[in-house]
């Protein structure tokens, strides 16, 4: 099922991309804030990875012109952004793609923020938006891309829960996270988009952020682009399962064998590794979560295994 705008539209500067599933209100409230950006010249692509609740019916019926997809099935985060956008290639041939998580609020002036650097400068590639939560607006989700601790096996946002005192608002290269960037859409295409090995949930995004950077172009954190993103950030064991774990576990062996360098792996193995060990046996124990431990062991065995 789609929106209006079914054909091809050559000429677009900006095509948004954004993937939901089983959050209709959720969506409809993020469109809500995107639509006024929209201008001539730019298209929006809905991607359902697969919903039961009336996603694209609810926005078919408040957006028409936005193109909703429903696909009959998860095909997982990185495989869903990508979809929905050969989807937008295919269709609207756009200079640049704005890839948007459903769960944000936009505030004014936030496309136009992210758009302005690439283009200005040929050589910045990507830009990223400045994070705060929805419900607590004076607190930073993400002031300035992810830090990547790799003996830890760890990723922070920078600035990630700190109070919003004006320390995050400079200009500054970054790795970028995929929920709130544009790139260039050439260049997204002509690497392959996000990696689908990190489905159905890893680090994608910031895989796609260094190769992009070791081919030579720049990603640019923004702070003028500013969106409120609705997550949970007090913690909890709910969404912490076997799957997930053996998922994380898999996906960050496989993000150090790419990415980290001989020093940084070989500190992983040695103090890294070890710690997190200790650190998520005893954590989900107490949480009575032993699912989470064994999925965990699961994901690094099979990432081992897959590089013999």
């Amino acid at each position: 099922m789609a929106g209006r705008g079914s054909m091809n539209t050559p000429g677009t500067r900006v095509a948004v991309v954004m993937l939901t599933l089983n959050q209709r209100e959720v969506t409809l409230r993020a469109l809500m804030s995107l639509m006024p950006q929209v201008e001539a010249g730019m298209q929006v692509v809905l991607w359902d990875n697969g919903s039961t609740d009336g996603t694209v019916a609810a926005v078919a019926a408040r957006f028409p012109e936005v193109i909703a997809h429903q696909h009959p099935v998860n095909l997982g985060v990185a495989s869903g952004r990508n979809a929905g956008a050969r989807l937008a290639l295919e269709r609207f041939q756009p200079e640049y793609l704005l890839f948007l998580d459903n769960d944000l609020v936009l505030r004014p002036g936030f496309v136009a923020a992210l758009l302005q650097p690439l283009e200005a400068d040929p050589t910045v590639g990507q830009t990223q938006a400045k994070l705060l939560y929805l419900d607590e607006p004076g607190r930073i989700n993400d002031g300035g891309g992810c830090r990547i601790h790799f003996w830890l096996g760890r990723t922070d946002p920078v600035g990630f829960k700190e109070l919003d005192r004006g320390q995050c608002e400079q200009v500054a290269p970054c790795i970028s996270c995929g929920g709130a960037m544009m790139v260039r859409a050439r260049l997204f295409a002509e690497l392959g988009g996000f990696d689908a090995i990190f489905d159905p949930f890893g680090p994608e995004d910031l895989d796609f952020s260094l190769r992009l950077q070791q081919r030579g172009f720049r990603a640019l954190y923004i702070p003028r682009a500013v969106a409120l993103h609705a997550v949970n950030h007090t913690g909890g064991a709910s969404g912490y399962t076997a799957a997930y774990a053996s998922s994380k576990a898999r996906h960050w062996l496989r993000f150090l064998r790419r990415h980290g360098t001989p020093l940084q792996k070989a500190g992983f193995y040695a103090i890294g590794a070890p710690l997190i060990a200790m650190r998520l046996v005893f954590r989900e124990l107490l949480r009575g979560n032993p699912g989470a431990i064994t999925g965990s062991v699961r994901g690094m065995l099979e990432s081992i295994r897959r590089t013999k």
